[in-house]
């Protein structure tokens, strides 16, 4: 046999014992995820790709759950089948919203840790025009920004009720727009004809900085968080002093774009974060 295939059978070899070691276990959901995202069923060679893995093990894995009723394979094509349907209910059962805000915190606490500023966990208030705390870890940091849950301050002050705002239906927007008094409480709040071009770049990236919207000498950066069904859940929030925010605001959006991400996972969101912006 000749040497480039004694290496070649070599690799499939080795890569055929990691697949049917501890590594086994997590290629189940990956492979229940990549057939249930694609609409129609998926063929072995499509999956061997998609997924990057031979198609000797693959195909050992495919039939184990077609057998035990978590695939359907008809015309060489893979669905899920009737099991898979029952798991999916089943962990929509247990969908954690039912425990919120509990099961952000561990985000929160990442987030407090990572940033080193106060962590805020923000809501749409029943009427919709204000941003109210339903969770906060403070800064241990000398100087920062203090708030207690249950604070409410309006959406056009905070980064918080922005980003929230930015993600709400059209003409949930303009009816606030429309019906706001837009109090001036620092010289930097955001004015009312501003607010249509702060929601667009808003929706576009998904995280918002407000300078001294409301008082001056702190500012924040937020993000939205969706729920399972794709609706503005929440926002997260962290804030602190403004020289402080503005010396280290790139980093500081970027880790609170990934906070505002993993809640809505953990919420169930499975769609693309931050959804697209409207055309």
């Amino acid at each position: 046999m000749a040497p480039g295939k004694d290496a070649a059978n070599s690799g499939v070899e080795k890569a055929e014992k990691e697949e049917a070691g501890p590594r086994a276990i997590l290629r189940v959901p990956e492979v229940l995820m990549a057939i249930s995202d694609k609409r129609g069923g998926s063929t072995l060679a499509e999956l061997s790709q998609r997924l990057k893995l031979p198609k000797t093990s693959l195909h050992r894995l495919l039939h184990t759950l077609e057998h035990g009723g978590f695939l359907i394979r008809q015309a060489g094509l893979y669905t899920p089948g009737p099991e898979s349907f029952r798991l999916a209910r089943l962990i929509a059962q247990a969908a954690p919203s039912q425990d919120f805000p509990a099961c952000a915190r561990p985000v929160l606490e990442w987030l407090a840790h990572e940033t080193g500023e106060t962590v805020t966990l923000n809501a749409l208030t029943e009427r919709g025009t204000e941003s109210i705390y339903i969770d906060v870890i403070e800064s241990e940091a000398p100087l920062r920004f203090t708030v207690r849950v249950g604070n409410r301050r309006p959406l056009f002050s905070v980064a918080s009720g922005k980003a929230m705002l930015a993600f709400l239906p059209a003409d949930a927007q303009a009816r606030y727009l429309e019906q706001t008094e837009f109090l001036e409480f620092t010289a930097e709040t955001t004015h009312k004809d501003a607010m249509p071009a702060v929601l667009r770049a808003a929706r576009e990236q998904a995280v918002v900085f407000d300078r001294n919207g409301i008082v001056d000498g702190a500012s924040g950066i937020a993000s939205p968080v969706f729920g399972r069904d794709g609706a503005l859940f929440c926002a997260i929030s962290v804030a602190g002093p403004t020289d402080r925010v503005e010396a280290h605001r790139p980093r500081l959006e970027r880790l609170v774009l990934d906070a505002g991400e993993r809640i809505s996972r953990i919420l169930g969101f499975s769609d693309e974060y931050p959804p697209p912006a409207e055309p």
